[in-house]
């Protein structure tokens, strides 16, 4: 409770001549609050008094010491007590000279300071309990997010699961998995929340993945006087969009989320100080374009991810990166086509039916690639082939393509 806010409790007023029969009147005032007195008194100093009396205000918590005393044979009521100044813990003296029954009001001052430490103390103890029943909820809300982060988390990711971290916090995390059967998954955990999205795209469905973007350098021109630092800027995608982009976009807004707000990164050179300034700013608006099939629109499309997912889709999808597939794609349908025309079936044959037939032979085609690479990872990691064994075999089948 302010200051402001609290009613007098008791109250002395009073006056006192300095000097003797001719000497100076002057007020000796006494306002008892619940945390604080304040009033008019004579200010005491290496023996003396002040001159006049002058206001003082005063809490309960900075008294050091209040007896009655005398002072040239006059009585006061003198309080001792710790200033609020520059000098931590300075000590001042003030006397309220002639006051009438002065150990009656040190009775009263006493008492109602009493009081005001009971109820600070009950203050205290509340506010120290509710602290303690925050905290422990504090640690009951921590305890039931990590539980049920950590649950999520090995249920879907096992120790030998390639993952890509897209965004992780503490019982918060966003990433993509690749399963045992080669589908890429997207997995949000809130343990705070409570919630869990994932989302799927199966092996098959993977059409393929590559570069996009590029860094580019931007110039800006403006006049001033003043020298600027270099810096960073950018270069990240949305913790809110990997986190939250479930709700925005499906199954697959995690994904779509982190790219769609994905900040270009800028950097600055630092610059001089001239009256015509020019800021040279390199920009890299680069991601990964993911192509699949979606049953759900019947077609093909793109998400965006991060630029740093590359690297791992290079690594547990090599397959599937958009020149091997594009080349393979080329050469199984000349291939496909010679036959053809080879067995007299291409004019004989109507169009459509051809194009399935084409269409069926490549699937298998990919299939078994797919099955020769995985095949050969196994045996590297199962190391039943050297090291020199198995990047001959990678030569075979890029070859292959």
């Amino acid at each position: 409770m302010g200051w402001d806010s609290e009613r007098e409790i008791k109250a002395y007023y009073g006056k006192y001549k300095k000097g003797g029969l001719f000497g100076k009147q002057c007020s000796i005032d006494l306002l008892l609050y619940s945390s604080r007195i304040e009033g008019n008194a004579f200010e005491y100093y290496q023996g003396e008094l002040s001159d006049d009396s002058y206001p003082f205000e005063i809490s309960y918590e900075s008294i050091q010491k209040m007896y009655v005393g005398r002072f040239k044979s006059d009585v006061n009521l003198t309080i001792e007590y710790r200033r609020n100044s520059v000098v931590q813990g300075a000590l001042a003296t003030i006397m309220l000279m002639g006051i009438e029954e002065p150990h009656k009001w040190l009775q009263i001052i006493e008492t109602t300071r009493e009081e005001y430490f009971k109820e600070l103390d009950k203050k205290r103890k509340i506010e120290s309990e509710e602290k303690e029943r925050e905290r422990q909820l504090n640690i009951q809300e921590e305890e039931n997010a990590s539980r049920f982060y950590q649950k999520c988390y090995e249920f879907h990711i096992k120790e030998t699961i390639p993952v890509f971290s897209l965004f992780t916090d503490k019982n918060r995390m966003a990433a993509i998995y690749i399963d045992e059967d080669k589908g890429l998954n997207f997995l949000r955990i809130d343990g705070y929340t409570q919630e869990e999205d994932k989302g799927l795209i199966t092996y098959d469905k993977i059409h393929y993945f590559e570069k996009a973007g590029n860094i580019h350098y931007t110039t800006d021109i403006h006049g001033d006087y003043s020298c600027y630092g270099g810096s960073i800027a950018g270069g990240d995608f949305s913790k809110f969009a990997a986190i939250g982009g479930g709700l925005l976009f499906g199954l697959m807004g995690m994904a779509a989320g982190a790219a769609l707000t994905y900040q270009p990164m800028e950097q600055k050179p630092v610059e001089a100080n001239f009256a015509i300034n020019s800021d040279v700013r390199m920009i890299d608006d680069r991601n990964v374009i993911l192509n699949f099939y979606s049953d759900s629109k019947e077609q093909y499309i793109d998400i965006e991810l991060p630029y740093n997912v590359y690297n791992f889709l290079l690594t547990y999808l090599p397959e599937k990166k958009y020149g091997i597939v594009d080349e393979l794609e080329k050469r199984t349908a000349v291939h496909q086509s010679a036959k053809l025309i080879e067995g007299g079936d291409l004019l004989s044959t109507p169009a459509s039916q051809t194009a399935r037939k084409i269409e069926a032979e490549n699937e298998d085609n990919d299939i078994i690639f797919a099955q020769k690479v995985k095949k050969l990872k196994m045996l590297k990691e199962a190391e039943l082939i050297s090291k020199e064994e198995f990047d001959a075999k990678r030569k075979e089948l890029l070859d292959m393509i």
